[in-house]
């Protein structure tokens, strides 16, 4: 059943409902006014007639009937009798014929009108007592038909009935009206809303018309729904193109060293061992792609669990260590580029708490972006400074630089800048690296300008802060290598 139905049979309900209550309350009043006005008149009749008898000092029945009938002829809806004590009738009106209204002495003296039947006549009844010089002379009984007021009673509820009915009629069709045009727009908001399912554009929203109602307010609610949908479905294929360039990066990424691996292979066969330093040279640029394949699949492991929400050990570790391994495993570039330390003498006995393979890769992450868009000739610096409760490291290039509108989003999962595309990758460095920095309660951060290059810089807490002289107490291997070192590739 249509909710326009539904909405209209219960206000033709509650209208019934309204209706036979005020009609039962109408009728109630009706019949007591009735009751009560007939009470009242024929109390005046009688208490006029009373008061006429006891005046007159003749109150014979030749002087009574006159007076009788003078009254009844004013009304001959009322029929008047008088009779003594004992209940004799003295004189009776016209009207009443040869017919007696009876009544008991304990009605008359309470004053209460009584419905007694003469005849086939039925009459309401009220008695007064007549006194003549201070002495109880007789009774005087005022009738009037009862059908009367029985007719107008019967035909109150009738009446009330057919205004009841008719009123249903008109106030349904006036409902039905209402509640259709009120409903109208609620259907075509439906149908523009099956409109956008069928046509799946979500681009596509509801007009709302009319004043800001509640009508109003839902189509701007199933807006706001609508443009949420919009907005998620863009992401979903955002996400589905990334994916789709994710995979085909990956692909790029393991077929590349895979295949220079094989021809190594390939060739190693065919010379057969005959010359020792095409060997070594073959051994060395295999072993380089395999660390590039092996660093690949840890950024790929590293992604996964992050995801999954893994958790790892944790240890004490000295960061300038780290960073001095990470510096000697960068794979040089084919042109001479600059790779400078500075400041590492200040944080040689900073300590964190963290795991080594997972701090390896950010800072590996790092430094080979750092390599990979620094043009021929240009320098490389990492830098470490020491603050009161955190460590922090500077990576920064003199490469091509970040626009700002990329700035913002290189941290992005599957994410690349326009001006990085030229150089192979899967837009999932920079994302590991952020998650790293923020498992060890860290920090990463960029600053960065188009042509002149970039600067990273990690901060990571401290676990404690030991002398050089006293390092052996903290379970941290000593340093071992010389800090403020160029190290050039060419």
């Amino acid at each position: 059943m249509y909710i326009r139905t539904r909405l209209a049979l219960w206000l033709l309900l509650i209208l019934v409902v309204f209706l036979v209550t005020f009609s039962a309350i109408v009728f109630g009043l009706t019949r007591g006014f009735l009751l009560a006005n007939l009470q009242s008149e024929l109390q005046q009749r009688a208490n006029l007639i009373a008061v006429a008898i006891s005046q007159n000092a003749d109150t014979s029945q030749s002087k009574v009937q006159p007076l009788l009938d003078g009254f009844a002829a004013q009304n001959l809806d009322y029929y008047l009798q008088v009779q003594d004590q004992q209940g004799t009738v003295l004189a009776r009106s016209a009207n009443l014929a040869n017919r007696t209204l009876t009544l008991s002495r304990a009605a008359i003296a309470a004053q209460q009108v009584g419905r007694v039947t003469v005849g086939q006549t039925s009459f309401l009844v009220y008695g007064r007592s007549i006194r003549v010089n201070g002495q109880l002379w007789g009774y005087v009984l005022v009738g009037h038909p009862a059908e009367t007021s029985d007719l107008t009673l019967k035909l109150l509820p009738t009446a009330l009935l057919a205004g009841i009915l008719i009123t249903l009629v008109l106030a349904g069709v006036l409902v039905w009206l209402l509640v259709r045009r009120a409903m109208r727009p609620l259907e075509q908001l439906a149908a523009t809303a099956s409109e956008i399912a069928i046509a799946s554009d979500h681009s596509l929203r509801l007009q709302p018309q009319g004043p800001p109602d509640e009508i109003n307010r839902l189509a701007q609610t199933i807006n706001g729904m609508l443009q949420s949908l919009e907005d998620a479905y863009k992401q979903v294929q955002e996400v589905n193109s990334l994916q789709r360039h994710f995979l085909a990066d990956v692909s790029h990424e393991l077929r590349t060293p895979l295949t220079i691996m094989l021809s190594s292979l390939d060739l190693l066969r065919k010379e057969g061992g005959t010359d020792p330093d095409f060997q070594v040279a073959a051994l060395e640029n295999i072993r380089g792609e395999a660390e590039r394949m092996a660093r690949l699949v840890t950024q790929l492991l590293i992604l996964a669990r992050t995801d999954a929400g893994a958790t790892f050990t944790r240890e004490p570790l000295l960061v300038v260590e780290l960073i001095l391994e990470v510096c000697r495993q960068v794979c040089p570039t084919e042109s001479g580029t600059i790779l400078e330390t500075r400041g590492l003498e200040q944080i040689e006995d900073a300590v964190v708490l963290g795991n080594a393979d997972y701090l390896k890769q950010l800072f590996l992450i790092l430094l080979e972006n750092a390599f990979k868009y620094t043009p021929d000739g240009g320098r490389v610096e990492v830098i470490g400074t020491l603050n009161e409760n955190t460590v922090t490291i500077t990576i920064a290039d003199t490469g091509i630089g970040i626009t700002s509108v990329d700035l913002s989003r290189i941290f992005d999962r599957f994410y690349r800048a326009d001006n990085a595309r030229f150089r192979s990758g899967m837009g999932l460095g920079l994302s590991i690296a952020r998650s790293i920095a923020e498992q060890h309660s860290g920090t990463i951060t960029v600053e960065s300008t188009v042509g002149e290059g970039s600067r990273f810089t990690v901060t990571l807490p401290l676990l404690n802060y030991a002398p050089s002289n006293d390092r052996e107490n903290t379970g941290v291997p000593t340093h071992f290598a010389s800090i403020n070192q160029q190290i050039v590739f060419d």
